[in-house]
C-alpha cells in the first residue's frame, strides 16, 4: 500500500540542517514569500507548517490548510500565530521558548552599556580623527549603583537582572505571575513605581491584547530623569510614535531598540530622526548558537508528525518571554 509522503510547507528562512532532518520526515516546500496570499495557496495539502518571525498563520491560512497536523515556530514568542484558531482544530503548535535567551538577554546588557557610555559615537568620532573631542563628550553613567526596571521576569528578563546585578546595579521588576525565588537580589513593584523609579527600563514580556502599547504617552511622562528604556522584546510593545516625542523632550533620557512597530521602521518615521536613540537590526537571537536553537523546532514538528509528544507546545497562554 502507497502512503502519501507528509507535505512540510516552510515558510521562512531555515537552515540546511534543519531542512535535512525535515527532509527525512517528507516532501519539504520552501516559499520564496510568507504573505498571507501565497501561505493560503501553499497549505492546502500541508502536513505541516513552519515559521519563524514575519509569516503570519492567521486563522484564515489555518482554515485553508485541512491536512495540517501541526504549527512549527522557531522562536520565543508565538504573536504571529493564532494558537486558539489551532487549537480549535486540534493542531498542535510548538515552539522554541528557551532558544534566545543568553543571546536576547547578552544583546540586551550590551545595548544598555553601548547606550550609557556613547560607545558608538566615541567610535564614529575616532574614526573621523576627532579623538580629543570624543574624549571630551564621553561622559556616561555608570551602572554601578543605578536601578535597573525588568518588565517581565522571565527567561531573558531572569538572565538580564542576574547580569545586572552581578554589575552592582539595583534590581526593581514587574510580572503578571508569582516569579518564585530568584538567585539574585530583587524586589517586586507595581508598574508605575518601576517606571517612575528605574533608571533603565528594560522590557520582556510577550506581545499579548495586554502588552500592546504598554509602553506609551503617558508612561513615558512618569518615566524617572534622567532614564533610558531598553526595548529586545517586542516592537509594539512601545509606541514607538510617543517615544521620539519623549526622547525631543527629555522626559526619556535615552532608547535602546533592537525591535519596531512597524518593523523596519519607514524612512519618515520619527523614531529615525529622534535624538540619543541606539538602533539595532531585530538580532536579539541571531547569534549562531540561538539561530541553532530556534530550528530545533524541526524535531518537535517531525515528533508531532510520527504521532509522538512534542518537547515544546505552546502553553495554555502566551508566556512571559
Amino acid at each position: 500500500m502507497n502512503h502519501r509522503p507528509f507535505q512540510i510547507v516552510v515558510a521562512e528562512r531555515y537552515g540546511e540542517a534543519a531542512l535535512a532532518v525535515l527532509r527525512k520526515a517528507g516532501e519539504v516546500h520552501v516559499l520564496d514569500s510568507y504573505e498571507e496570499s501565497v501561505l493560503l495557496r501553499a497549505v492546502a495539502e500541508a502536513d505541516a507548517l513552519l515559521v519563524r518571525t514575519y509569516a503570519q498563520v492567521t486563522a484564515r491560512v489555518i482554515e485553508a490548510a485541512p491536512r495540517l497536523r501541526v504549527i512549527g515556530r522557531g522562536g520565543v514568542g508565538l504573536d504571529n500565530v493564532n494558537v486558539q484558531a489551532a487549537r480549535a482544530r486540534g493542531i498542535p503548535v510548538v515552539y522554541t521558548p528557551a532558544a534566545a535567551t543568553h543571546s536576547v538577554a547578552e544583546l540586551t546588557i550590551g545595548l544598555m552599556i553601548a547606550l550609557e557610555r556613547h560607545i558608538v559615537g566615541a567610535h564614529a568620532a575616532v574614526r573621523a580623527g576627532q579623538f580629543a573631542e570624543a574624549r571630551r563628550v564621553s561622559r556616561g553613567r555608570e551602572l554601578h549603583g543605578l536601578t535597573m526596571g525588568i518588565v517581565g521576569l522571565g527567561r531573558i528578563g531572569r538572565c538580564v537582572g542576574r547580569a545586572a546585578a552581578g554589575l552592582g546595579m539595583n534590581i526593581l521588576f514587574n510580572d503578571i505571575v508569582d516569579v518564585g525565588s530568584l538567585d539574585f537580589e530583587a524586589r517586586g513593584v507595581d508598574k508605575p513605581t518601576l517606571f517612575s523609579t528605574a533608571d533603565v527600563v528594560t522590557l520582556h514580556v510577550p506581545l499579548t491584547p495586554s502588552t500592546r502599547g504598554l509602553v506609551n504617552a503617558e508612561v513615558l511622562a512618569g518615566f524617572r530623569q534622567p532614564a533610558t528604556l531598553i526595548n529586545t522584546a517586542r516592537g509594539a510593545v512601545v509606541d514607538l510614535v510617543a517615544l521620539a516625542a519623549a526622547l525631543q523632550a527629555g522626559t526619556v533620557a535615552g532608547a535602546a531598540l533592537d525591535v519596531y512597530d512597524p518593523e523596519p521602521p519607514p524612512p519618515d518615521h520619527p523614531i529615525l530622526h529622534a535624538p540619543h536613540v541606539l538602533f539595532s537590526a531585530h538580532v536579539g537571537a541571531r547569534t549562531h548558537s540561538g539561530l541553532a536553537r530556534m530550528e530545533q523546532v524541526v524535531e518537535d514538528v517531525v515528533a508531532v508528525l510520527n504521532g509522538g509528544t512534542p518537547a515544546y507546545p505552546a502553553p495554555p497562554a502566551e508566556p512571559c518571554a
